[in-house]
């Protein structure tokens, strides 16, 4: 298999001040453990409301049954799919750890007997909307929002059709260390299920993202865009419409290195 080349979030200052205000000024072990419920409530209630603040627009999340707590959606992938029997067909260039995790567990004899489309919005190959969205989601496909913070995509999407979808606040914040994400789902999740019963979730991560919730989810893309654009012009990229992704031979091509670099020779940006 070849190397999946990665698109790694750089953590920018708003986002490493808030996380070291929680720690300093608010992280406290036994009210998580005591006020376990109420915190996690919380967080679902606060999600949607604080994803819509953004340039890209959800409709239909609130009508799904089952709302998870998982561990970003890298982890929901392999759940769901040995779970539920998936076996996930993706338009070319989409996220290598669907047909990845399938074939694992095909090797292993696990069948996946149930065929269900997958589409990211936006598109991980390109931070933009791949030619075939609207069409997935117009049937009970699976939708991987992890590029849906920091998008510029101005535009509303009806997921009230589709099966599954999962967010993550990796490329958001940058916190793909601590691996924190929201999954809904039109049918019960048994091992997610398990979980929430017992409320053996990422706590401190539930916490945290409510502080960080503070900052909308276009925040970033609108203050740092530019820096963005200049980094993939200088260095001949095509720009997209967020801020890690860029384009150049016609494949995606990550930003990481060039951001690490435009911060060690110019410190890192004020915190407004």
């Amino acid at each position: 298999m070849a190397r999946y080349s990665e698109t790694l979030p750089i953590q920018l200052p708003e986002v490493t001040e808030k996380i070291k205000d929680y720690f300093l000024n608010h992280y406290d072990h036994n009210n998580l453990t005591v006020n376990k419920e109420t915190i996690c409530d919380n967080f679902k209630k606060r999600f949607i409301p604080w994803l819509n603040q953004g340039h890209i627009k959800i409709k239909g999340l609130e009508k799904f049954p089952y709302v998870y707590i998982i561990n970003g959606v890298s982890e929901f992938i392999p759940t769901v799919l040995a779970e539920h029997s998936l076996r996930p067909i993706c338009v070319e260039g989409e996220y290598i750890a669907y047909p990845a995790y399938g074939r694992i567990f095909m090797k292993a004899g696990i069948k996946l007997k149930n065929n269900i489309e997958v589409i990211s919005l936006p598109f991980c190959k390109t931070g933009n909307i791949h030619p075939d969205t609207h069409n997935i989601l117009d049937k009970p496909s699976l939708v991987d929002l992890a590029w849906a913070g920091n998008s510029g995509v101005e535009e509303t999407f009806d997921l009230s059709k589709v099966k599954y979808a999962a967010f993550s606040f990796s490329k958001c914040f940058g916190v793909q260390y601590h691996r924190i994400g929201i999954a809904y789902s039109k049918v019960p999740i048994k091992t997610l299920e398990l979980e929430a019963g017992f409320t053996y979730v990422n706590m401190v991560g539930v916490e945290l993202m409510n502080h960080l919730m503070s900052i909308p989810p276009h925040y970033l893309y609108n203050k740092y865009k530019d820096i963005t654009n200049k980094l993939c012009l200088d260095n001949g990229i095509e720009p997209t419409k967020h801020l890690w992704i860029g384009i150049k031979d016609g494949q995606r091509h990550p930003l990481f290195d060039y951001w690490m670099k435009y911060l060690n020779e110019n410190g890192k940006p004020r915190v407004s």
